[in-house]
């Protein structure tokens, strides 16, 4: 069955997931991730560990920082409270 992974709005670690779906599933094209276009700051602090999955380069997402348990997220490096979502809702 055809596949296509595409959210306009993934925003911090929601990212992690998707792209390991879009890159196991073997999908028609890739994955579309507009999260980081339409709301960069909401990502700057995990886009310090995994810089080339929150940025193409050459239309690519490089998935080779993540790692470790669950998901990879590595959230034990990024900064104390980044990962609570009321920083970003005003």
């Amino acid at each position: 069955m055809p596949l296509m992974v595409q959210d306009l709005t993934n925003p911090m670690l929601a990212m992690v997931p998707h792209v390991h779906l879009a890159a196991l599933a073997g999908t028609i094209m890739g994955v579309e991730a507009n999260g980081m276009q339409f709301y960069p700051e909401a990502s700057a602090e995990q886009a310090k560990i995994h810089p080339r999955l929150y940025r193409r380069y050459d239309g690519v997402l490089d998935l080779s920082t993540l790692g470790g348990d669950g998901f990879g997220y590595r959230t034990a490096q990024m900064a104390a409270g980044v990962l609570a979502p009321e920083k970003f809702l005003a």
